[in-house]
C-alpha cells in the first residue's frame, strides 16, 4: 500500500499530465500552422529572461520584438512560472495582426490547463486592478490577475472585485478567475484565491 505522501505525489502527476494533454490538444485545434520553443531556449535584446521558465512553451508568434513587448512578454512569463509552480500547464500563444496591419486583435494572451486565459499584471491601487480586471473581461472569460503590490492585502482585493462583478451596472459576467497576490519578491510568498459565480 502506497504512503498517503505517495499517493498525493501521483495524483499531482495525474493531474499535471491531463493539463499538459489538454493544453496539447488545445493548441493544435486552433494554431495548427503555428512554430512552438520552449521558454527556457528564448535570448531577448533588452531584458534577462526570468528564471525556471522550462516546460512553458511559447509560440513564435509570440516573440517581442521592441523593448516594451519585451517588458510585457516577461510578465507574462512570471506568470506562467507561478501557475506552473502550481501545476498549471502554461503555453503562449500567438499575436495575431488585426485585418488592417495597424497592431493586434484583442485576445488571450496563454492556453491554461486548455482553456484560454487572458493574463494581467497590477501594480497599481485596488481601482486599477478594477480597472484592469474589466478590460480583461472583455477580452476572455478565464483571467489571471497577478497583483505584485504588497499594500494589497488578499481579502481587500476579493471583496472589491466581488462587489464589482455583483454591481447590477456590471455587465462583463464571470466564469472563472484566478487572483495572485504577491509579496515582496525577497519573500517569495504567493497567495491564491479564487472567485466563482
Amino acid at each position: 500500500m502506497n504512503p498517503p505522501k505517495a499517493k498525493t505525489q501521483n495524483k499531482q502527476l495525474k493531474r499535471q499530465a491531463g493539463n499538459e494533454a489538454s493544453n496539447e490538444t488545445a493548441t493544435q485545434r486552433e494554431f495548427p500552422n503555428e512554430a512552438w520553443i520552449g521558454a527556457d531556449k528564448i535570448k531577448l535584446k533588452h531584458k534577462e529572461m526570468p528564471r525556471n521558465a522550462d516546460d512553458i512553451i511559447v509560440a513564435k508568434g509570440k516573440l517581442p520584438i521592441s523593448r516594451q513587448e519585451e517588458l510585457d512578454f516577461v510578465k507574462e512569463i512570471e506568470s506562467a512560472i507561478i501557475l506552473k509552480r502550481h501545476g498549471a500547464s502554461v503555453t503562449l500563444i500567438p499575436r495575431i495582426k488585426r485585418p488592417d496591419g495597424e497592431g493586434f486583435t484583442s485576445r488571450s494572451d496563454a492556453i491554461v490547463n486548455g482553456s484560454f486565459f487572458e493574463f494581467k499584471v497590477v501594480t497599481g491601487s485596488m481601482d486599477k486592478t478594477g480597472a484592469r480586471y474589466m478590460d480583461s473581461r472583455e477580452q476572455r472569460n478565464n483571467v489571471y490577475i497577478r497583483i505584485s503590490n504588497p499594500t494589497l492585502a488578499k481579502s481587500s482585493v476579493v471583496d472589491y472585485l466581488a462587489k464589482f462583478v455583483n454591481n447590477q451596472r456590471y455587465q462583463g459576467g464571470l466564469r472563472e478567475t484566478l487572483f495572485l497576490l504577491s509579496e515582496p519578491v525577497r519573500r517569495k510568498k504567493h497567495i491564491f484565491s479564487g472567485l466563482r459565480t
